[in-house]
């Protein structure tokens, strides 16, 4: 019986076998860790030697990347899922940004656009973040509400908010 087919895509494993006292006492050879490094031709066609780690050698520390990541007070996510984008989500999002340049606090509220956020039939949805406050049905003339109450004074605008159900 064959272990291994034509069609099979591993090769059978290869067994190496060495002779101890005895010819007739077959027993598998370990493999020594190789103490050289390997040579090999490169593609000019001249013999360089691979480099190996050091055993026990420490690994290599990564430089921090040159990216610095500004701190904002305040994070809020505006849905562009497909049915708060038919609602008006471009439009409430770019009051928004219009809002808090207008007002100075462009450097202090990050504004990001996600996907569906889920509550479609809400939307457009917004969610401010420290707190985790969800409003719902946002129209473009409910920003400048938003932007005093919420954002400036951290007070959320109650008749917006969503109502938040326990666990």
């Amino acid at each position: 019986m064959k272990s291994h087919t034509d069609h099979d895509t591993v090769p059978p494993p290869r067994v190496i076998y060495s002779s101890l006292r005895r010819e007739s006492q077959l027993v598998p050879a370990r493999r020594k860790p190789v103490s050289e490094p390997e040579e090999v031709i490169s593609k000019k066609g001249k013999k360089t030697k691979k480099k190996r780690p050091k055993k026990g050698g420490a690994l290599a520390t990564l430089p921090k990347p040159a990216a610095k990541v500004r701190d904002y007070d305040t994070h809020v996510l505006v849905c562009k899922g497909g049915d708060c984008k038919k609602r008006g989500a471009k439009a409430v999002r770019g009051a928004l940004k219009n809002e808090l340049r207008a007002e100075g606090m462009n450097r202090d509220v990050r504004v990001d656009s996600t996907d569906c956020l889920g509550l479609c039939k809400h939307g457009p949805n917004i969610v401010v973040y420290p707190g985790g406050t969800w409003y719902l049905g946002v129209a473009e003339q409910d920003i400048p509400e938003v932007v005093q109450s919420h954002l400036r004074n951290g007070e959320p605008v109650e008749h917006l908010t969503a109502e938040l159900r326990s666990r």
